[in-house]
């Protein structure tokens, strides 16, 4: 079934919708466990004509996606699979099976690049946490959109090298701050 949803864009928004999307990947996934793994799968990443958000089930049958829904169903996997869902390669992949994590706390986060005078470019990405530890996939880089596919360790450190992470911090960060609460500064009489 096909279901269209005519949006104005809006970066929250979308990334709310698309992160529904990845909750209800995540129960296709939890119901049916036999499911291939995304990157032991046949898909590949392709860009799109017009804009599509298919869910997991749909996105095996099709056998490509672009970002968004290739950012959706991997965080859809980590939620659902948890460690089982990653592999050496990744980042977080040694402490999350040393914790046997049945799920990892998943998101599809959007990267985007402003040009003066033009339209933003956004690429979704997943940003996944494992202990404390925030760490970054980019499934579409994993699955072809660049000349050479990416392993999980180097998809963590081009998204890090050129994305502003303002404001994110890890749970291990907000402890401490608990911990040493800055205090306000008075002020100086004159």
């Amino acid at each position: 079934m096909d279901i269209k949803v005519a949006l104005t864009f809006n970066e929250r928004d979308a990334v709310s919708l698309l992160n529904w999307l990845a909750r209800c990947n995540a129960r296709l996934i939890r119901d049916q466990p036999k499911l291939p793994r995304l990157y032991d799968s046949r898909v590949v990443y392709a860009r799109e004509e017009e804009e599509t958000w298919s869910d997991y089930i749909q996105l095996l049958a099709q056998g490509n996606e672009d970002c968004d829904a290739l950012a959706a169903a991997r965080a859809g996997e980590l939620i659902a699979r948890g460690w089982t869902a990653l592999s050496p390669e990744d980042p977080g992949y040694a402490e999350a099976r040393a914790s046997r994590l049945t799920t990892i706390p998943s998101e599809v986060a959007l990267t985007t690049q402003l040009r003066h005078g033009e339209h933003g470019l956004y690429h979704c990405v997943v940003r996944y946490v494992v202990n404390g530890t925030i760490w970054f996939d980019d499934p579409s880089a994993r699955l072809g959109m660049l000349p050479q596919r990416l392993d999980g360790r180097e998809c963590h450190a081009r998204i890090v090298a050129r994305v502003r992470l303002g404001g994110v911090h890890t749970e291990r960060d907000f402890a401490a701050s608990q911990r040493h609460p800055r205090r306000p500064r008075r002020r100086e009489l004159a």
